[in-house]
């Protein structure tokens, strides 16, 4: 109960109710119910980092819950047997500098540098932080400390790297005493700690301005941004689906969710987290993990939704809950976090597989069997190795990509 209370005090978790509006610190009430309830109810998890070689299609798991003292963990899972590896162990300081339970993401280049992202495990506490995982030791470096600096604040939920292995990263800069959203698009350059403020949600001049949470990002194959974000100005929470110009930052809405026209069934991503992934085809995917567990699919020309996977449909494989972390294999195949529906779990802890074709669905990683290695104790992210030559690391020469990043 200690550690629960240190770990829930430490990550800010706020409601500010007033009048009409709702602010919420970092996640929201939903997300906040969850992770009391996994920490009241959930085993400290102790593992210890095993020798594991990355290889291209291995799935990459961010869990901030696993590892020693529940410092957070990057496990590595074989494809083929659902087998799982803790790679780095950040409650390990033999590994490197350590997390503080708050690991929002991953990303990994073709080279396999792999780049992990936390929510406040900068030097001053009140900053997140990158880190740069070695493929082979699972041994990490701060890459960018976001406590300090000219531009700071939390490393939120969604991460990404481009051809030209900058790292894109969900800035959160909220700041007392009301902590509005403040919400922006950052761009890292790995090897020299440059920061790009790229796009800012509060910022009329590059879009539609709003105070609100950037759920996920992700890279299209062009080399634009997509965004999923929730609105905490109104009530219900507004959720879309942005394409932002990586140089100009400027916004455009492709996908309402609130907007039945373009897909009736609902999208929730209050609960949501990794939510966002692009096909070799160029559609996207999005997770939505509230009210209904839905895998929807949406055409990136009109932004028009479909269900490609519904987890509460028996008929399409194993039911599932609690939607977190979506990733699209070179096969084609889709890995994502789900929780177990039978047991109501609120957190992430089985790995499925989907079919891109029909929506059917596998269980391909049970942490329910310690035949297949140390558990997960909540998914929050995922990501695939790529294979070198891969083309999903997105085009960096069109006139919309970041070719003239001001900080190369």
């Amino acid at each position: 109960m200690k550690k629960a209370t240190k770990i829930v005090a430490g990550q800010r978790y706020f409601c500010i109710s007033g009048p009409g509006r709702v602010y919420n610190r970092w996640f929201s009430c939903l997300r906040f119910l969850r992770c009391c309830l996994l920490f009241l109810g959930g085993l400290l998890l102790v593992v210890s980092p095993a020798q594991a070689e990355v290889k291209a299609g291995d799935i990459l798991v961010v869990d901030p819950n696993a590892g020693t003292n529940r410092s957070g963990a990057l496990f590595l899972v074989n494809p083929t047997t659902g087998q799982r590896t803790v790679l780095s162990d950040f409650g390990n300081p033999a590994q490197g500098s350590l997390g503080s339970g708050d690991l929002s993401g991953v990303a990994v280049m073709r080279a396999g540098k792999i780049f992990v992202s936390a929510l406040f495990s900068g030097s001053s506490g009140a900053g997140g932080a990158l880190f740069g995982v070695d493929p082979d030791t699972g041994n990490r470096t701060v890459l960018s400390d976001f406590g300090q600096g000219n531009i700071h604040g939390v490393l939120a939920y969604g991460l990404a790297v481009n051809a030209k292995g900058k790292v894109i990263a969900n800035l959160d800069r909220s700041a007392p005493p009301l902590f509005q959203p403040d919400s922006a698009l950052v761009r890292i350059n790995p090897k020299t700690d440059a920061r790009v403020l790229v796009s800012e949600l509060l910022n009329p001049a590059q879009g539609l301005a709003f105070s609100g949470f950037i759920q996920d990002l992700a890279l299209e194959h062009s080399g634009k941004i997509l965004i999923a974000t929730e609105n905490v100005e109104q009530l219900p929470e507004k959720a879309a689906l942005f394409r932002v110009n990586p140089v100009t930052g400027r916004r455009i809405i492709l996908s309402d969710f609130t907007n039945p026209g373009q897909g009736a069934d609902v999208v929730d991503l209050g609960a949501a987290t990794g939510c966002l992934a692009v096909e070799s085809s160029r559609q996207i995917l999005v997770a939505s993990g509230g009210f209904r567990h839905l895998l929807l699919r949406v055409d990136p020309k009109t932004g028009q939704r479909t269900v490609l996977s519904d987890f509460d449909n028996p008929a399409q494989g194993i039911l599932g809950a609690s939607l977190n972390g979506v990733a699209v294999e070179t096969s084609g195949d889709i890995v994502v976090g789900v929780g177990d529906a039978a047991i109501g779990s609120l957190a992430s802890t089985l790995l499925f597989r989907v079919m891109p074709k029909t929506g059917l669905r596998a269980l391909l990683s049970d942490s329910g069997n310690p035949a297949q290695g140390p558990s997960f104790v909540t998914i929050v992210y995922i990501a695939v190795v790529p294979k070198d030559g891969d083309s999903d690391q997105h085009d960096s020469g069109d006139s919309d990509s970041d070719q003239d990043d001001p900080d190369d």
